[in-house]
């Protein structure tokens, strides 16, 4: 399931890229300034690290593969399927550059942490899977609830009602 998420999102950006840098060029008729302006557009595809049409930071793009891990733990779990670290490897979205760089404070840092904790513990307790699961995902709520509450709707829904 992670692998095929990984290809169809690299298909997504390669086609993504494409269609930007395979636009015409600049006809003769535009005034020089909006001439410069499409060809620094142009020149710009190959420096281009993140292929999104909103310019998602790399910490949004993790979070929503961890939305996505979350989601197929939860299915695994509800299946009565033991937990693997190796097919769940943590992602350390805390390295990269988030949408708003002010959350990078030491609160940030320390309540990433702790959802660091709470992940690892998940796996050291296969006969109580959904408690640990449960508290990783209060992790994302208690952080998300001071830092982007935006994607809250959507974590609400992770946890597994027992």
């Amino acid at each position: 399931m992670i692998k095929k998420s990984i290809i169809i999102t690299g298909i997504f950006a390669f086609v993504v890229l494409q269609m930007a840098c395979n636009q015409n060029p600049a006809p003769k008729d535009l005034s020089t300034a909006d001439a410069k302006s499409k060809e620094d557009s142009l020149a710009s595809c190959s420096k281009t690290t993140i292929i999104d049409p909103n310019n998602t930071k790399p910490m949004a793009l993790m979070m929503r593969q961890m939305v996505i891990n979350a989601d197929s733990m939860k299915q695994r779990i509800l299946r009565n399927e033991t937990l693997d670290s190796l097919q769940f490897p943590f992602i350390k979205f805390y390295l990269v550059e988030p949408t708003d760089p002010n959350v990078l404070e030491p609160n940030f840092f320390e309540k990433s942490r702790l959802h660091q904790a709470a992940y690892l513990e998940l796996f050291k307790h296969p006969k109580e899977q959904i408690k640990y699961y449960n508290l990783m995902i209060a992790s994302c709520v208690s952080c998300h609830k001071d830092y982007c509450s935006g994607p809250l709707k959507r974590i609400n829904k992770l946890p597994i009602n027992s």
